[in-house]
């Protein structure tokens, strides 16, 4: 056996880390201290390990150790003496060690290693040392091969494996270390093959996933792993029917929620998981048989969206029906839970009443899309009704806890609380955002609250998530993705507060055109709030930009770049946190536009300006930011117009925004892309954006217009960045009438004019560019009279210049 057992430099230096190196030193002292108060048979037992001369005798004496350690003499302190005693390298050789002596059974040396380590599993200085976890690998090997006809006369070996397995994965770095030897890839595979002892596999796998989360598949083969454990389970799933059915509903859930998001409509499991939760929900069934049903419709809506529950495989009657049982049996389950039930009542059935809420969120959201024209009249009418009530019921439960709040300022102190408190606001904020005017006063006298609290999760989470960006504090980030509410709810108190307020946006939009709602926003200083919530997400944006450029950089250079989910996941969060931040800007907007008197001396909006001018220049004005791009140029001008204070001409950031702006304006048309270049057309990055984009360029030209009164320099500025003179010949290429649309000729007609009456200068030049003959072919009258007036004066007063130098030289 000598011989078999090679020691390894790694479990060498465990070793000598735990026993100390040879020589008296005061630790060895305390050591040899604390042997003397151990039981008699656990010192005898240590003595004879000690006293071994070579790995026979100490492989013998390894069969007292399992019924010394069931002793109830045999305390912590004394398993941590026999396993310093066994030796930690000791074990790790046997471990790795698949030679046999003859006549012995197969792997015996493996079975004994695992038999006395699984006597430990309840001391976690042992089971996560290093030598331990270094060996994961062998253990992985043993239950991922448990089929093999070697394990047959020698079952005890891999039920020790799991025991062990099971001890080091319920730490923190026992956890990490098993991930990062895609020990899910064994779990994975043993589920699907249904290899032996493949029960205690799916609670070891059950347990990793909910606690770790997508962390659990970084590894290459992660995905392909994923989809096949969702195959073979949804499959069962479509299949069987009895009690096995309802607990397979916790099992997928458990497996869809850990998987980073993704778009799953194209898998082939995603329909017999339908088929499934088609045939419990059109049965007569109890509602503990129900509810599992329930949670993972929402599971499956998360990774899905709601487009299933509309399938076209369906007929149109059957359509509706099946979207409306899951509607109205979500919004029945809240009604029941919020009107009848106390706080307390409530958290015991929190996480199925979160799942209600992504079901009833999804619905709302397609509220407002074509798809719900799939529905009959009547459905829809249905559809209405079955949210209304619902949503009554959430604002009178908010309601009552702002005034329990006001007395009870603790209420929320408890975590779990508080996440449910901000699971119901996420999903009011889903119907305010399409239900602009339903439950208005209700709604107002619950803002405050709601306000306070999402701007209370907003900065309880925001150190926590911006230190986990990409360059700003760690290295790892991928657990940073977009966490529901559902989520949270199953993570518990190991997270921060979820960040509410991003879910209060779009209906914070329609709320502040409103005067009572806006005034009590105001109040609430919703302009310092969302200052610092843009800067946030502009952050996150930002860092995630710059990551994946790296990245590609990385796989052009044929450096190892990350694997794909992370990239999507990056990609998500910036896609969040533009549209978050594009909403901002409307919410800002509407402020800057409806309370002039606010703006003009509130600090806070030339706060906003600065951080417009300095943000916006680093953006390109094409593709996906192209919407976030002309609404931070209208934000801008719209506060430059506003208030009071100015950027200095010394400030370098104004002129870059204002070439930005100029950009953003001038690139929207030209003729170039029109088929016989004599019609203004949209340009082809506009193109895809125009429906958001439109509105914006015709207020971007007007406030462009009356902000250079208030900074004439600007139309000097212009004229030299030459867009003038190039509107002044693309309007002369541009057939009369039919090339171009009559909103977009006034639109430049008013800014030229404006441009002239800021500066007269401007005429000449336009002049010179052939804007008189322009004017006749357009019909520009207002134009027209602006120039011959300007001109006019010009002229008039060249004439007097030179008659009094005429009259000053015959003098």
């Amino acid at each position: 056996m000598t011989t078999s057992l090679t020691v390894t430099t790694f479990a060498a230096m465990s070793d000598l880390s735990i026993n100390g190196a040879p020589g008296s030193n005061p630790a060895s002292e305390t050591a040899s201290e604390t042997k003397s108060v151990l039981c008699e048979p656990v010192r005898k037992c240590i003595k004879v390990l000690e006293r071994a001369e070579n790995d026979t005798e100490k492989f013998a004496a390894l069969f007292l150790v399992p019924k010394l350690v069931k002793s109830s003499d045999c305390d912590k302190t004394a398993r941590l003496h026999l396993v310093e005693a066994i030796g930690y390298s000791f074990l790790a050789r046997m471990l790795r060690s698949k030679d046999t002596p003859d006549g012995c059974s197969p792997r015996m040396y493996q079975s004994v290693a695992l038999s006395v380590l699984s006597c430990f599993v309840a001391d976690e200085e042992i089971m996560t040392n290093p030598s331990v976890l270094f060996n994961l690998p062998e253990l992985l090997d043993i239950i991922g091969d448990a089929d093999n006809e070697i394990f047959e006369d020698n079952l005890l070996l891999i039920n020790d494996a799991y025991q062990v397995i099971m001890a080091i994965v319920s730490t923190q770095k026992g956890r990490q270390a098993f991930i990062s030897n895609r020990g899910i890839h064994y779990l994975c595979e043993i589920n699907v093959r249904q290899t032996f002892q493949c029960e205690d596999a799916l609670k070891l796998l059950l347990n990793i996933l909910t606690i770790e989360g997508h962390k659990c598949w970084t590894y290459y083969s992660g995905p392909d792993d994923f989809n096949n454990l969702m195959m073979k389970f949804c499959r069962e799933f479509s299949l069987l029917q009895d009690q096995s059915k309802f607990e397979l509903c916790d099992v997928i859930r458990t497996i869809l929620r850990s998987f980073p998001k993704s778009n799953f409509d194209e898998d082939p499991w995603l329909p017999l998981l339908q088929k499934g939760l088609h045939d419990i929900l059109f049965s007569k069934i109890s509602k503990k048989q129900r509810d599992p049903a329930m949670q993972l419709v929402a599971a499956v809506i998360e990774v899905s969206d709601f487009e299933w529950c509309l399938s076209e495989d369906m007929e149109s009657q059957e359509r509706g029906r099946f979207f409306l049982i899951i509607l109205n049996l979500a919004t029945i389950e809240v009604i029941m839970h919020l009107e009848e039930q106390t706080l307390d009542e409530i958290m015991t059935n929190s996480e199925l009443l979160v799942s209600c809420y992504y079901i009833i969120e999804s619905a709302v959201s397609y509220m407002a899309s074509d798809r719900l024209l799939l529905l009959d009249h009547g459905q829809r009418g249905q559809l209405y009704t079955a949210m209304k009530n619902g949503f009554a019921s959430i604002l009178r439960f908010l309601q009552e806890m702002a005034v329990t709040l006001r007395s009870q300022t603790h209420h929320l102190e408890n975590n779990e609380k508080k996440f449910f408190v901000c699971a119901t606001i996420r999903i009011l904020g889903a119907w305010l955002a399409e239900e602009a005017m339903a439950n208005r006063e209700e709604v107002c006298e619950i803002l405050p609250f709601i306000l306070q609290l999402a701007n209370e999760t907003f900065e309880s989470q925001k150190l926590s998530k911006l230190s986990m960006l990409p360059g700003r504090g760690s290295t790892d980030f991928r657990d940073f993705t977009e966490a529901t509410e559902a989520s949270a709810m199953m993570t518990r108190l190991g997270q921060v507060t979820p960040d509410t307020l991003r879910f209060m946006l779009p209906g914070l939009c329609h709320l502040v055109s409103e005067q009572t709602p806006r005034q009590i926003l105001i109040q609430m200083k919703i302009q310092e709030i969302l200052f610092a919530y843009i800067s946030y997400h502009w952050t996150i944006f930002d860092s995630y930009k710059k990551w994946l450029e790296e990245q590609a950089e990385a796989e052009d250079s044929a450096d190892v770049a990350e694997p794909f989910y992370m990239i999507d996941n990056a990609k998500f969060e910036m896609v969040n946190s533009k549209y978050a931040m594009t909403t901002i800007c409307n919410i800002l907007m509407n402020l800057v536009v409806l309370e002039t008197k606010v703006v003009e001396d509130d600090q806070v909006f030339f706060h906003i300006l600065k951080f417009v001018m300095n943000t916006l220049p680093s953006l390109e004005n094409n593709g996906e930011v192209l919407v976030l791009y002309g609404n931070l140029v209208v934000l801008g001008l719209l506060i430059l117009q506003k208030h009071s204070r100015r950027p200095k001409s010394t400030d370098y950031s104004i002129y870059r925004f204002i070439q930005a702006v100029v950009r953003f304006l001038w690139d929207a048309h030209n003729c170039e892309e029109a088929r016989e270049e004599e019609e203004l057309v949209v340009s082809t990055p506009y193109i895809e954006h125009w429906n958001d984009l439109i509105d914006l360029w015709y207020l971007g030209m007007q406030v462009l217009s009356n902000v250079m009164q208030v900074l004439p320099w600007l139309a000097d500025f212009i004229v030299d960045s030459g867009w003038a003179q190039e509107i002044v010949r693309t309007l002369f290429k541009v057939r009369p009438k039919t090339g171009i649309e009559r909103g977009t000729l006034s639109a430049f007609e008013d800014f030229l004019t404006s441009l002239i009456r800021t500066s007269p200068e401007v005429a000449i030049v336009l002049h010179e560019n052939g804007i008189n003959h322009v004017c006749k072919m357009h019909r520009m009258k207002e134009l027209t009279a602006t120039l011959n007036s300007e001109i006019g004066s010009k002229k008039c007063s060249s004439d007097k210049e030179e008659k009094a130098s005429s009259e000053e030289s015959e003098k």
